[in-house]
């Protein structure tokens, strides 16, 4: 029997354990049924396939409200409710997502049946276009209610939830991409936990600029009220290694039980933590086209180019930024390459091997580029800055 079968199976077991517990205490309990052991097989499956994520932060706010606790960078697009959006009465339930240039939309509609689904829509000739349905996402509606969308700087990648569907309960959150024609989505993927549960799962957005991500989840809360994880985004999707962690450590990660227990680097968890105190703190001024923060001292940062002191440096902070952005592609092709040398054999395996180690090497040498430019650019402008008191 396979690792995987075991964990599987036990974690199907932990499931079923309460129902046997209450037997002693009650009469036998009827036999599951066939659609019944296939959600608890799912949910078995999926627990045991938890991604591993840092979680940074939770807040449990008032759902009337959630979206203001979503510190999204401007640069990173808007959502929004319809209703605040375009200034209406009509599909209270529905969001919306509008890109930093505010010339396009991806919004939620209700029909009269009381089926919402996504749709599209432009800015031509000062006015909005008529909203035109995503092609992909629910052609064979499957999802009764598809809602929150947001769609990823690279305008491919989009997120959405939906009810329905292979989902384990209420809303779940899912990804897919635009096609190479630019006209339909692909088939949608269900992003697992620890994101998704058998309550409401919804609204993920990722701040590419901060590198920081939300999602909210009305999971063990009270009614009218919703608990926001903040997170850190990962280009590479990682699980938790069964021969490292129980059966029990992996159902507490994807309930996300205890948000402390995915603090295992604290390098890591300082650095998200001042990208969130930068990313709150700075909210207004991001509105007004402030993108970046580089941190020069305790008194001093700086959110342009043209903030820079030192001529020189305001170049150097161009091609620091076109270096993170560099890794940042990087890291997402060597993901996949990891992804995919799992499957393949012989010569292509090999030819893999020798890519992803020159890619590591490359990887080591854009981190060392970014270090060197960092302490360079720190260093003169606080030169500068003691000299000019």
């Amino acid at each position: 029997m396979t690792k995987y079968k075991l964990i599987t199976i036990l974690a199907a077991l932990l499931l079923l354990l309460p129902a046997y517990s209450q037997k002693r205490k009650t009469i036998a309990q009827p036999a599951p049924t066939p659609e019944e052991l296939a959600h608890q097989e799912k949910i078995a499956s999926m627990t045991a396939n938890t991604e591993k994520v840092m979680f940074i932060d939770s807040m449990v706010v008032a759902k009337a409200d959630f979206l203001s606790h979503y510190t999204l960078n401007a640069e990173a697009g808007r959502i929004a409710r319809y209703q605040d959006q375009f200034k209406s009465n009509r599909h209270p339930d529905c969001y919306i997502y509008l890109n930093a240039l505010g010339n396009k939309c991806f919004l939620a509609q209700q029909n009269n049946e009381g089926i919402i689904n996504l749709y599209s829509s432009e800015i031509v000739g000062n006015k909005w276009t008529r909203p035109a349905k995503l092609r992909g996402i629910n052609d064979d509606r499957a999802f009764s209610l598809v809602n929150y969308p947001y769609m990823m700087g690279d305008g491919s990648t989009f997120y959405f939830s939906a009810q329905g569907g292979d989902g384990l309960g209420g809303y779940d959150i899912y990804t897919t991409t635009m096609d190479e024609s630019g006209n339909r989505f692909l088939r949608p993927v269900n992003i697992g936990m620890p994101f998704n549960s058998e309550a409401n799962d919804y609204m993920y957005v990722i701040d590419e600029y901060n590198n920081i991500g939300w999602f909210a989840s009305d999971r063990n809360q009270p009614e009218g009220m919703v608990c926001i994880y903040v997170f850190v985004p990962s280009s590479v999707r990682q699980t938790y290694d069964p021969a490292r962690y129980t059966p029990e450590e992996i159902s507490r990660f994807a309930r996300i039980s205890d948000i402390t227990l995915t603090w295992d680097d604290e390098l890591l968890l300082g650095q998200a933590l001042a990208r969130l105190k930068l990313a709150s703190g700075f909210k207004q001024q991001q509105a007004t086209g402030r993108a970046f923060a580089f941190v020069v001292n305790d008194d001093a940062t700086y959110y342009t180019p043209e903030d820079f002191r030192v001529a020189s440096n305001r170049q150097q902070f161009r091609e620091l930024l076109t270096l993170q952005a560099r890794l940042q592609a990087l890291d997402k092709a060597l993901g996949k390459a990891r992804d995919y040398y799992v499957s393949a054999k012989g010569d292509e395996r090999q030819e893999l091997a020798d890519e992803i180690l020159a890619s590591e090497k490359k990887r080591q040498e854009i981190i060392d580029d970014i270090r060197t430019a960092e302490k360079h650019i720190r260093n003169t402008e606080n030169i500068y800055l003691s000299k000019n008191k």
